[in-house]
């Protein structure tokens, strides 16, 4: 279904008013962003679009160098998206019938990025919206029968393509097999390439980015190959806020859409320092033990008593069905809140016929409204539908908290600042400490997730530690925000 401009076209049948007259690719790409590119978003938006110096060797390598793969490993905040996005579109409108373009990367939130640009730049300018359909997840240019397209990050989704671009976002954890699948699509082109581009991924034995980079190294006369990389690599030994490697990995930062006021405030412990020099440093680092928090955090957190009877608190449910610990924690509603473990069931050691008490933990949950003020009973609704549909039912305040990567990224950022600044106390309960302890960090282009150190039934439990990520952004959510009504449950 269209999401633009309906029905005909005003100019579907007439060629773009557009003749370049330089021979060298590159050179007709930026008078095609010259005459018609607005900058889409950010710094400059609907300000005619400017290629910076840095980036015209990017430009370069994909348009110039008739390289069948370009790799580029540049930091976050380089105008990445945007570059992309103009690139596309020069090659849909201007290479011809046919001149199919597609971008992937891990999901197809993140290769909407580029898309969603492509889409602004068209809006933006009446030559190139009279001419192209704009639909949600591709654009169409009829009169060569040209598409740019996000497609899933699936290699069986992606079979049987025919392309002559194709980008690969955040190609330092984007799948190997669905790279391949698009490196493969070229050989029916006379012209074609394939962009990989990112910043360096955690795992080093699954890597895209970093596996072209060393090839590159190592084969540097292959001219179907092109690398090219904005890094600190090599200086892993200097402190994070080394300021020569900040300039040498940024060069946005002298290009002025880069602020360095925006990665001194990113600096650890607010971010994890491996996060830090992956992302802004583009340095091939990995964390050594991948807790969530560093060693001695949890401890220097102020310890306090429990929350008083009456307190307007919210209570976190993590739960399941047998094997794992099912666990309540309460927070206090406040900017900085207090936490306390309510109430923790676990499978005795060697029971295998160990069932949760499901009705237990309902009436916990019952009891612990009694005792103090609950605002929020929170829980993700997997495996726990018919309890939170009954608490519901009962006029309890149910807040269901899927756990998607969007949402637990956020809320898991949330909770490390907060502890990192020390702005949240608990009550010293030994099995928060433990689980909290036990949490490690899974990582990808999405952010960062709370997991377990590994999936053995033995490994140690995290479900506190579950329980404090929603509790925390619930908690310090109410606390900024107006109190609404709600509806008192009757206990009879």
């Amino acid at each position: 279904m269209k999401v633009g401009r309906k029905g005909n076209l005003t100019n579907g049948d007439v060629p773009l008013p557009f003749k370049p007259r330089s021979a060298v690719e590159s050179e007709r790409f930026y008078a095609f962003a010259r005459k018609f590119l607005l900058t889409p978003k950010g710094t400059g938006a609907k300000m005619p679009l400017k290629i910076h110096e840095f980036q015209r060797g990017i430009v370069s390598d994909v348009l110039d160098s008739g390289a069948r793969t370009v790799g580029v490993m540049l930091p976050r905040g380089s105008g990445k998206t945007t570059l992309n996005a103009a690139i596309a579109l020069y090659v849909l409108f201007c290479w011809g019938e046919g001149a199919n373009v597609v971008v992937v990367a891990v999901d197809e939130r993140q290769a909407g990025l580029a898309f969603n640009a492509a889409r602004r730049m068209v809006e933006l300018n009446d030559d190139l919206s009279s001419r192209v359909h704009v639909y949600r997840d591709r654009l169409e240019l009829p009169l060569t029968d040209s598409t740019f397209r996000t497609l899933p990050a699936s290699p069986a989704a992606l079979e049987g393509l025919d392309i002559v671009m194709g980008i690969c976002d955040e190609s330092g954890v984007i799948s190997r097999d669905v790279f391949e699948v698009v490196q493969l699509a070229q050989g029916k082109r006379e012209r074609s390439v394939v962009v990989a581009i990112g910043t360096p991924g955690p795992d080093p034995h699954n890597n895209v980015l970093a596996d072209l980079r060393l090839y590159a190294e190592q084969n540097p006369d292959d001219a179907s190959l092109r690398f090219r990389e904005f890094s600190a690599a090599g200086f892993e030994h200097h402190p994070v806020d080394c300021s020569h490697c900040w300039d040498l990995a940024n060069p946005a930062l002298e290009a002025g859409f880069l602020h360095r006021d925006a990665l001194v405030a990113l600096l650890p412990p607010k971010t994890r320092e491996a996060t830090f020099r992956r992302a802004r440093l583009c340095q091939f680092v990995t964390d050594t033990d991948g807790a969530f928090l560093p060693a001695g955090t949890w401890d220097s957190l102020e310890v306090r008593e429990g929350i008083e009877d009456g307190t307007d608190v919210v209570l976190a449910l993590d739960g399941s069905f047998s094997d794992d610990t099912t666990a309540l924690l309460l927070g206090t509603v406040a900017t900085e809140p207090h936490f306390d473990v309510l109430a923790v069931w676990e499978r005795p050691p060697g029971d295998d016929s160990y069932r949760v008490p499901v009705s237990e933990v309902e009436q916990a949950i019952r009891d612990a409204c009694r005792r103090w003020n609950v605002v929020e009973i929170i829980a993700d609704p997997f495996r726990w539908t018919r309890t939170l549909q009954a608490l519901e039912a009962e006029s309890l305040p149910v807040v269901e908290f899927p756990h998607s990567p969007a949402r637990l990224t956020a809320a898991t950022g949330d909770l490390y600042s907060a502890a990192i600044n020390q702005r949240m106390t608990h009550s010293g309960d030994p099995r928060l400490a433990a689980h909290v302890g036990a949490a490690v960090i899974t990582e990808d282009a999405r952010g960062i997730r709370l997991s377990k150190a590994s999936r053995s039934r033995n490994a140690r439990k995290i479900d506190l530690a579950a329980c404090l990520v929603m509790a925390h952004s619930r908690a310090t959510w109410r606390a900024t925000r107006k109190p609404t009504r709600r509806r008192v449950a009757s206990f009879n």
